[in-house]
């Protein structure tokens, strides 16, 4: 359900929860008053609960506010690895984010995606850089990331494979 007909569902719960508090007031609407608020209550509840979750977990794995905070913080996409699409990758640029997650990292990388049999392409990535890595991480280096099939753009630096000279 689109999320404008969770709003539009919403206003018309609170619209009825409304005409039922009216109608529970007189003895002579009593009768339709009640069920209203009910039905209004129902609707009003329901469809701000979706609509709540929608907006937090969002469509898919990078979207809504906690999918985009994970690719912030550097934590997304880590389901790829291992399900994605492997690809190398040359680390053509890397800066500090100033983020830092466990007391590790967050570095924005921008990289060369080299798919297997297909054209490379640029992605800019954010990734906890693992301390153990930080000499050995450097513009020019090769890494293998994994990739979404329906979206290429969206990978995954696998640090269980060490990064290579070119």
């Amino acid at each position: 359900m689109p999320r404008n007909a969770l709003v539009v569902a919403a206003g018309a719960g609170l619209a009825l929860l409304i005409a039922g508090i009216y109608g529970m007031s007189s003895l002579a609407t009593m009768g339709w008053g009640l069920p209203a608020f009910l039905a209004g209550m129902f609707v009003l509840v329901s469809s701000t609960i979706i609509l709540s979750m929608r907006l937090v977990n969002g469509s898919g794995p990078s979207t809504g506010m906690l999918g985009q905070m994970k690719s912030f913080l550097g934590t997304g996409n880590q389901e790829l690895v291992g399900a994605g699409v492997p690809a190398s990758a040359v680390i053509t640029g890397m800066r500090d984010t100033g983020t830092a997650v466990n007391d590790q990292v967050v570095v924005a990388f921008d990289l060369l995606v080299q798919p297997q049999g297909g054209q490379p392409y640029p992605v800019s990535h954010r990734q906890i850089l693992p301390r153990l890595l930080m000499g050995g991480v450097l513009p020019g280096r090769t890494v293998r990331v994994w990739s979404d099939p329906a979206d290429p753009a969206r990978i995954v630096i696998d640090w269980s494979v060490l990064p290579a000279q070119p």
